[in-house]
């Protein structure tokens, strides 16, 4: 017998970073717009905001919404690099990009722009309201959050009472703070100011020779405290009393530095409601704290801090400190409850942690190189990194994964315990193992087929352990190997013929009863083995029993009866003594308390009596023993899935069922579900039938395809946290679907007859397994009850009647905690003017001028209708004739990237695309032709008809050579076509062209822009013309944008047109990214250029990328 016994220590690992604290990262592969991260800060709303090099990311817990810049549109983002993010005290986001402070609009989705002329350099606000900004080169802007108008202060050599400098750091922390009058403290780069809200002047201070002065010119930091201003600086700290204005320096004072350095970074002060008062101080030689009881300054002695420069510190809501140390790396934790209670102790072994990346860890930082520390409402940490965020996870995993040997990785078949030993059997495909919970031993059970005493074969499924300690298990294939009580000895039952033994075929269960016979079934019928011998009924069609054979489940309830489920039969109860059935549970189409599947699973009784069923496809059915009925659980009521495999109460009642989609946790008397899946920690979503059992002390395992999971029900934590609400967008969709969205920022919208249909877009603001989240709503005066969304986060209202409606939602967390219903939208719906009371009034006014007048003018309005008609015929046949000539998808092939797309104008034009592969090569062509209407799709259709025919091996010169040739044979008058069309090949492009725009080559090696302008008539010009032809080299990442004359020739509303420079400028601004956002951001910069206005011609749009 092969037996082998380790050691094994039942753990999960957890990472010892920051103690318990783990991370999750979010970068670009979730959707963050750059890896590379600035910033992260919240809003009043929820939202969190991350500001990187390449965009602003509004995150939802979901996926980011990434805001980028766009020049043509005043109400976009300024710029892409953002620097801050800055929540004002009505919660609004103020962003800070290269030249402007912008203000998002929530409701609007769109940003207000207040320009800085150089690049913002910290944002604050007054006691007011208003938003102060210190800039680079540019002074201060005070800026009216409300109205948007602003004033800027900049120094100026003929005024002594302006500000002393224009200039401001970055690297300053904090360097604008208000008194309790409202009277501003500025500290630049050259001196420290104190303004004067009522005379708006400002006092300058500079260092001079005596210590009754500022230290140094160049001011790091402001921290006021009540009367006192203390200013940090690079030369020390200085304490200045803002009644009397007098100076102290205290560097070498009463501040002694260890290594002689008095360079302070940054000033923050203590958490208030400790003991201790005063303040810490981030200097280039460590981190330091002044005792305000005890009127002195001290050091941090740490091996991570002292001695080091702390570039950043930030708090959180308990008043721990996270520092940015670069020579330390990563992150530096300082939990302060100590040093607060113990007024100034620090134990730097309890109290100090060094959180690094660590590669083999998942749930540590992503990067060592940190730039930035954000604490939410729920006191998470952001962490921004060079690898994206790091986001904080404090919830715990429901569930662990068991790290014993021989269970680890395999493929967990059935699981039972042993309980007077606490031994836990596992079976898998490659034998059986017990897991001794006293000892922390394993012993593992293999199959050797040269020795008996071994299992029958190593793939095991069901197992059993009986009373008299011995454990059966199934063979995958046929037969039971019994491991004997000595834990030693394997007896062998298998089928050879013979009277008295075990049934044939592959076992699917294994049971004992009370009276101690073990029942076991295969597809060929049902054994029960009385302790020396079996006594077998095998499946007979023309026997009474014969539906009792294939049993996944035998279970004996509390009242003696006797049940069998089976795997497709469905369920019986029987006669356990000779298996006749007493009854059989079935469904019945007139009674939805009827029994409705053909495959049970699992059966248990709960301490309260009640039977439960879980069934393959049909959900859990509740047995009412009264009545002889049944109640389900389904999808419908929470369930992730509607095939319950095992089933097994826990001591506090609760019922946890394993499906195919994850875990439930049921109250079966309230039916209220809790359900988990495999971001709880579960090894897989799949569980294995029966493969799920209840430890001695209260520990619950689940086998399955990847291990074993397993879980204390009392260790289980709740998240208590309701979602935060908002409305993300709203929508209006006209007959055409054609979408426009709609301000809601006055949490109301107007919406008139033109409307078929309104899109609502919201979510739950929750952090925490957010994927989890559940949503239901409301529409008054059209819902008559509260509407399950299930995860979705939107819903369509279809033809409202005029009239007045109220939105509102609500969202769960990931433990199925709700929230209160949202804040509600009001929603008015419009008739059309035609139907409003003073519209049929006018009707009855006209109605005689009507009738006077309507004899003559009959027929010519008759004849004008007709005509409109006709011509709305024609151009409706016309745009379907011209989608109709485009091709579908495009090929994938030679790492290509395809993006194409045509906004028809209201005169349909002549725009044309195509693409055909030809010889390991790809043609890309892009047309125009002149005219519109049908006469356009004439000309098309021959330029169609014409590629369509192209030989191999033909340059694309050529093939413009023969259409050319081709369309002026047939002769279509005035009528010309322009193209062009570029052959791509593995490392190069061939380009010619007849009269269209040039083609744009975004070249990504050095981020610029080609234009490629080839010259040439239109085809149908002159029968001999002749076509140039350009080859140009193609590396990956390279992009080649293909346009009709419709996107430059764009006329807005001022007569004014677009221009080949703006299109230039939108294709090297956006050349990085896919061919998908290169068409699309060009579509919008021509839709923010026409502002409404129908465009007049065709705009087509082909971008390919060389991945």
């Amino acid at each position: 017998m092969k037996i082998k016994k380790t050691l094994v220590f039942l753990v999960c690992s957890t990472s010892v970073l920051w103690a318990t604290l783990n991370f999750k990262n979010l970068s670009v592969k979730e959707g963050l717009s750059e890896n590379y991260c600035n910033v992260v800060s919240s809003d009043g709303i929820g939202f969190v905001w991350i500001g990187t090099d390449e965009g602003l990311n509004r995150y939802d817990g979901y996926t980011p919404t990434i805001y980028r810049s766009n020049p043509f549109d005043s109400t976009a983002l300024s710029g892409n690099r953002i620097y801050d993010v800055f929540k004002d005290s009505n919660g609004d986001v103020w962003i800070a990009t290269d030249k402007s402070v912008d203000k998002y609009i929530h409701g609007k989705n769109e940003f207000r722009r207040h320009t800085t002329n150089s690049r913002p350099t910290f944002i604050t606000e007054d006691k007011k309201g208003s938003i102060w900004v210190s800039t680079s080169d540019d002074g201060i802007f005070e800026i009216e959050a409300e109205t948007g108008k602003k004033k800027n202060h900049r120094f100026s050599p003929l005024d002594p009472l302006s500000i002393s400098s224009n200039n401001f750091s970055a690297n300053q922390k904090n360097p604008i703070v208000f008194d309790e009058k409202g009277n501003a403290w500025v500290g630049t780069n050259n001196g420290l100011n104190y303004f004067n809200k009522e005379t708006k002047t400002f006092r300058r201070f500079f260092p001079r020779d005596d210590s009754a002065s500022i230290s140094s010119k160049r001011i790091n930091t402001l921290y006021l405290d009540g009367e006192t201003l203390w200013v940090g600086t690079n030369n020390g700290l200085d304490e200045i009393n803002t009644k009397t204005l007098s100076v102290q320096r205290l560097a070498g004072s009463k501040w002694f530095s260890i290594m002689g350095q008095h360079n302070v970074i940054e000033i923050v002060p203590f958490k208030k409601g400790t003991p201790m008062e005063g303040f810490w101080m981030a200097t280039t030689s460590g981190l330091v704290y002044f005792d305000k009881n005890m009127d002195s300054f001290q050091d941090i002695i740490h091996e991570k801090i002292f001695g080091r420069y702390v570039s950043n510190v930030f708090t959180d809501k308990e008043g721990n400190l996270a520092l940015l140390i670069p020579q330390s790396s990563g992150l530096v934790y300082f939990k302060t409850a100590n040093f607060y209670i113990m007024y100034g102790f620090v134990d730097t072994e309890k109290d100090i942690y060094h959180s690094l990346a660590i590669e083999q860890d998942k749930k540590s930082l992503s990067s060592n190189k940190v730039k930035h520390v954000f604490f939410d409402d729920e006191n998470n940490a952001w962490v921004s990194t060079e690898e994206g965020v790091d986001r904080e996870i404090k919830t715990k995993d429901v569930f662990l994964k068991m790290e014993a040997s021989g269970v680890k990785e395999e493929h967990i078949k059935g699981i039972d315990i042993y309980r007077p030993n606490n031994e836990i059997w596992f079976s898998h495909n490659n034998g059986i193992v017990a897991v001794n919970r006293k000892t922390n031993k394993t012993t593992t059970y293999e199959s050797d087929p040269t020795n008996l005493n071994s299992l029958l074969s190593k793939e095991s499924s069901a197992i059993k352990t009986l009373k008299n300690g011995e454990v059966w298990v199934a063979s995958e294939y046929s037969g039971v190997s019994v491991v004997g009580l000595d834990r030693k000895t394997i007896t062998r039952h298998i089928n050879t013929g013979k009277e008295g033994e075990i049934i044939s075929g592959k076992i699917n269960t294994i049971f004992q009863a009370s009276s101690g016979n073990v029942y076991v079934s295969s597809v060929k019928g049902t054994s029960i083995f009385n302790g020396t011998s079996f006594k077998t009924t095998s499946y007979n069609p023309t026997i009474k029993n014969n539906q009792v054979s294939d049993v996944n489940v035998f279970f004996e309830d509390s009242n003696d009866n006797f049940w069998a489920g089976t795997n497709t039969g469905g369920l019986f109860r029987l006669n356990k003594t000779d298996f006749s059935v007493l009854e059989q549970y079935k469904l019945d189409p007139g009674n939805p308390k009827s029994f409705a599947s053909s495959t049970v699973y699992d059966i248990i009784e709960t301490k309260s009596g009640v039977l439960l069923f879980g069934t393959g496809g049909e959900g859990l059915f509740i047995y009412n023993k009264e009545t002889n009925d049944f109640d389900r659980l389904t999808y419908k009521n929470g369930l992730p899935s509607n095939t319950v495999v095992s089933m097994v109460e826990d001591k506090q009642g609760e019922v946890w069922a394993g499906t195919r989609n994850g875990v439930s946790k049921i109250n079966i008397e309230t039916k209220q579900i809790q359900n988990y899946n495999t971001s709880d920690g579960l090894t897989d979503r799949t569980l294995s039938v029966g493969a799920l059992i209840a430890g001695n002390y209260g520990k619950i395992y689940f086998g399955g395809p990847r291990g074993v999971s397993y879980t204390d029900p009392l260790s289980v934590e709740t998240n208590p946290t309701q979602p935060r609400l908002s409305l993300t967008k709203v929508l209006a969709l006209d007959g055409s679907n054609k979408s426009t969205e709609i301000d809601f920022s006055s949490d109301s919208i107007k919406v008139f007859h033109e409307t078929q249909t309104i899109e609502v877009n919201f979510v739950g603001l929750s952090f925490t397994k957010s994927e989890k989240n559940h949503y239901k709503y409301f529409l008054e005066n059209y819902n008559t009850s509260w509407v399950k969304n299930g995860i979705n986060k939107k819903t369509f209202f279809q033809g409202l009647t005029p009239g007045e409606y109220k939105f509102s939602f609500m969202a769960s967390n990931n433990d199925g905690v709700w929230s209160e219903p949202s804040r509600p939208l009001y929603i008015k719906v419009y008739p059309p003017m035609w139907k409003t009371w003073w519209a049929y009034s006018g009707y009855a006014g006209v109605f005689l001028l009507a009738v006077f007048g309507s004899v003559r003018k009959h027929d010519s309005a008759q004849m004008k209708k007709m005509e409109q008609d006709r011509r709305e015929t024609e151009l409706e046949e016309a745009r379907e004739f011209q989608m109709k000539m485009l091709p579908k998808d495009p090929p994938k092939m030679l790492g290509l990237e395809i993006a194409a797309g045509i906004k028809t104008a209201t005169e349909v034009g002549g725009d044309y695309y195509d693409w055909f592969p030809q010889n390991n090569s790809l043609y890309v062509a892009v047309g125009d032709a002149t005219g519109h209407g049908m006469t356009a799709g004439m000309m098309v259709s021959i330029t169609k008809a014409g590629l369509m025919g192209t030989p191999p091996h033909i340059p694309p010169n050529e093939v413009t050579y023969g259409l050319n040739r081709t369309i002026k044979s047939i002769d279509l008058g005035k009528n010309k076509m322009a193209i062009s069309i570029a052959r791509f090949w593995e490392d190069r492009v061939e380009f010619t062209s007849a009269a269209m725009p040039p083609i744009y080559h975004y070249k990504a090696e050095t981020e610029e822009v080609d234009e490629i302008l080839l010259e040439g008539l239109p085809l149908g010009s002159f029968k001999g013309e002749t076509y140039s032809l350009l080859s140009v080299d193609t590396k990956p990442g390279d992009a080649y944008v293909f346009i009709s004359d419709g996107l430059p020739e764009a006329t807005n509303i001022s007569d004014k047109m677009l221009g080949y420079k703006a299109v230039l400028d939108c294709v090297k601004h956006n050349g990085k990214n896919s061919a998908e956002e290169i068409k699309q951001t060009l579509f919008d910069l021509g839709n923010a250029w026409l502002d409404g206005v129908p465009n007049q011609d065709d705009i087509t749009i082909v971008v390919v990328k060389k991945n």
